[in-house]
């Protein structure tokens, strides 16, 4: 992985756009720090000259604006044509769901430039997405996992397989194992048919799902490395030496430092290796994420939970399991009067998607014996971590919320 000749690039890159962070005499790589949570806060929301700016959630939890000038949002938009454009083979129609962001704003401008008549999506109810399926028969779909979901079980009971769909992009959030075949199964495509695509706002795509070996791949001009810290202390991702923290570096960005930046996601199985007759970075997948960021399309950062948590139980403890891209919410106490709807004021975007019927909306579970579900969970307050987690990346079992209904 420590490829002298990459990190030397790394390293220049780094001089050049962003020197505060290289230390004076630095002679290595290595002399510089990840850029972690912290040390990246001071950077989110600086003036560029041009850019426009995003909205992410990702590395703290808490909303930062992320800088793109024109010229990254040019090669931003480039190398997705280029890395569908063989893939796609002969599809003409796509469909595009993937709500709100800077991946949605740029998908159509990239399957339009691929020569697709596109139908973006937006947000419009699943019904009226379903609809435009059945009625459009669209080569490509290109969704996020969550979404891509909803539209199956929509067209699965309206008893409509739609055969046209030929390929499938999904981007957004983690693309499950289980919901990879659940997708090539409805749609009698094989699993090559399917690319997932792994980004972040902060950073761009990072990697994509390979065709040819079913493993992912990193983009050119993306150096990953395992973050230096002890993965088998990391909760319920842990334990396993195949698993590592990922940091990654870009010598394409220049309006935000990505430079050995930790993205706080465990990737298996990180290596270099051939295919297709080219040395690539790799991974075999993505398990999740090892803080208390919740990955679920950005849409429901745990800051605003705990902050509407204390705001109407003072000193409730309470604890998210998020798998396979639902979330379950268990607090500790009665559920005081108003609280859902409190809740979805705090979650605006998320809540409107819900009630379009795009994304499952949270459980909640009110608990007045939280130890209970802590010993059960095995997780949160009760592991070995050196810092206690509140988010939880298993589902919770109904045995453990007797009489309680969903």
């Amino acid at each position: 992985m420590d490829d002298s000749q990459d990190r030397a690039r790394v390293l220049a890159h780094a001089r050049r756009w962003f020197p505060d962070l290289v230390p004076a005499g630095a002679s290595s790589l290595d002399a510089v720090p990840f850029v972690d949570k912290e040390l990246a806060r001071s950077w989110y929301g600086r003036h560029v000259d041009g850019a426009r700016f995003f909205s992410s959630t990702g590395t703290s939890g808490y909303p930062k604006r992320v800088p793109w000038t024109g010229d990254e949002d040019v090669w931003y938009v480039t190398e997705k044509q280029s890395l569908f454009e063989g893939w796609i083979g002969d599809c003409r129609r796509g469909f595009i769901s993937l709500a709100t962001g800077h991946n949605a704003e740029s998908a159509g401008i990239v399957l339009g430039n691929l020569g697709l008549e596109v139908h973006d999506a937006g947000l419009t109810s699943l019904e009226e997405q379903a609809a435009a399926l059945i009625e459009l028969g669209p080569d490509l779909l290109y969704c996020s996992p969550s979404i891509l979901a909803r539209l199956i079980e929509a067209l699965d009971a309206a008893s409509r397989s739609l055969r046209s769909v030929r390929r499938i992009i999904t981007n957004g959030e983690v693309l499950f194992p289980s919901a990879r075949r659940r997708a090539a199964a409805f749609f009698d495509i094989g699993d090559a048919d399917i690319m997932d695509t792994y980004g972040s706002t902060e950073i761009g795509t990072i990697a994509h799902s390979c065709p040819e070996c079913g493993a992912y791949h990193f983009l050119d001009g993306i150096y990953p490395e395992s973050t230096a810290e002890e993965v088998s202390d990391l909760g319920d991702l842990g334990g396993d030496p195949r698993r590592v923290l990922l940091s990654v570096s870009s010598v394409k960005r220049t309006s935000f430092p990505i430079v050995r930046f930790v993205t706080y996601d465990i990737v298996d199985g990180l290596r270099r290796e051939w295919c297709s007759g080219e040395a690539r970075f790799t991974f075999d997948r993505i398990l999740g994420r090892c803080d208390d960021v919740l990955n679920y399309g950005e849409l429901f950062p745990a800051y605003e939970l705990a902050d509407l948590i204390a705001a109407r139980l003072p000193g409730a403890r309470w604890m998210v399991f998020n798998s396979d891209n639902h979330v379950t919410v268990v607090i500790e106490g009665m559920e005081p009067a108003g609280f859902r709807v409190d809740m979805e004021r705090r979650f605006p975007l998320h809540s409107r998607m819900t009630r379009l019927g795009l994304l499952d909306p949270p459980t909640i579970r009110f608990v007045r014996n939280f130890d209970y579900v802590i010993a059960k969970s095995g997780g949160a307050f009760g592991h070995s971590a050196k810092v206690a987690r509140r988010i939880l990346h298993q589902a919770p079992d109904p045995s453990w919320f007797p009489g309680h209904v969903t």
